[in-house]
């Protein structure tokens, strides 16, 4: 059984026991977390497809890691004009370890 999770903004593939990457930190009292934005449900007999959404439809998931992501340089530069600047940047990222996907 998978699901199409839309979490911050993008879209992800989820099982259960599979991990993923979000470039965002994730707002929660506990390590426990709901999504309920779920796009589309399928098993080996049955595919349900939201419009937009699936409604009763959730998947429990659990961060596993809230950390920085790796440092990328952002260079500016003008020819002929001796206009240089360099801008560092590190995105927030969360790892989510996805439990279980409840269907209605």
């Amino acid at each position: 059984m998978f699901a199409v999770v839309s979490v911050a903004g993008k879209q992800f593939i989820v099982e259960a026991g599979k991990k993923i990457k979000i470039d965002s930190k994730m707002e929660s009292k506990d390590k426990k977390l709901k999504l309920s934005d779920i796009l589309l449900v399928a098993d080996e007999k049955k595919l349900t497809l939201g419009t937009p959404l699936i409604t009763g439809a959730s998947v429990d998931a659990e961060i596993i890691e809230e950390k920085k992501a790796k440092k990328i340089l952002v260079v500016k530069h003008h020819p002929k004009k001796r206009y240089r600047r360099t801008l560092g940047h590190r995105q927030d990222q969360t790892t989510l370890q996805i439990l279980k996907i409840n269907q209605k």
